[in-house]
């Protein structure tokens, strides 16, 4: 029988390539997004998820129609590069309405159409398991994302819905093209700001993993009878998290401020 799967951000990236490869096993697959799936208008839904009377309304709309919600997937969200304070206070707001407050409104209202057998699958990132120089909101949204879905999991084991987070490295998709970038800087951090910038940038794209092999990954623990808490994709990525569990934190700060940030921890 055909699963019913929703997708927030299912337009494009990796939400796009994770809706076609369940269309491909023979799933009914409805994205939320800011803009239409032109491939599948049909099954798209245009929203803000940080609106809750928008998310309201397209959830039921989709509860009423299927009758269930067999696998979410709450994949929408946007990335900030910056020092910390020299952040506009409405990126905060704008960061954590998507990435925090649209996971938890879809979520909300998903559930009542979840029962025993389904999944929630969070879109979290590496940069939720080890920190980052001028990424500390983005950071800080994909770790509060990966923490709650630990919460989660806990919460909904007896119900037999089961929940896990994907955590992807860097991934070949507008996203990076369309982060928020603050390039601001002063005295106290200099030409760091530049230097972080310029080592984001030279990993272009033709380095990036294809957003079909998170799609994967995704794929993999939808089928998994109990998914893995959370999954890493990206070989070079699941080495660093073994190191940072072995090495004292204060190394890796230093060597991750180094190669990342320009610059060193006093």
């Amino acid at each position: 029988m055909n699963k019913i799967v929703v997708i927030t951000g299912g337009s494009m990236g990796i939400g796009k390539a994770t809706a076609n490869l369940f269309r491909q096993k023979g799933d009914i697959v409805l994205s939320i997004a800011r803009q239409i799936d032109e491939e599948n208008r049909e099954f798209s839904y245009i929203a803000d998820i940080s609106n809750e009377e928008q998310v309201k309304n397209i959830i039921t709309q989709i509860g009423e129609k299927y009758k269930k919600i067999d696998i979410l997937v709450n994949n929408a969200g946007m990335g900030v590069n910056g020092a910390l304070e020299l952040l506009p206070s409405n990126v905060f707001e704008n960061v954590m309405n998507v990435n925090i407050k649209g996971f938890f409104l879809v979520s909300k209202y998903a559930l009542p159409y979840m029962k025993k057998g389904c999944k929630i699958i969070n879109i979290s990132s590496v940069s939720g398991l080890f920190a980052s120089p001028f990424r500390s909101l983005y950071c800080l949204s994909k770790s509060a994302m990966q923490m709650a879905t630990m919460c989660q999991r806990m919460e909904l084991e007896k119900s037999g819905i089961d929940v896990c987070a994907v955590c992807p490295g860097e991934v070949k998709t507008n996203f990076m093209k369309k982060r928020v970038r603050i390039t601001d800087t002063n005295e106290r951090y200099g030409k760091q700001v530049e230097r972080a910038f310029e080592f984001l940038d030279k990993h272009d794209e033709g380095k990036r993993m294809a957003p079909e092999k998170v799609a994967k990954a995704i794929y993999k623990q939808s089928i998994r009878k109990k998914s893995k808490p959370f999954v890493i994709v990206g070989g070079s990525f699941k080495l660093i998290y073994f190191g940072i569990k072995i090495l004292p934190t204060s190394w890796v700060l230093k060597l991750t401020n180094k190669f990342m940030g320009g610059g060193k921890i006093n």
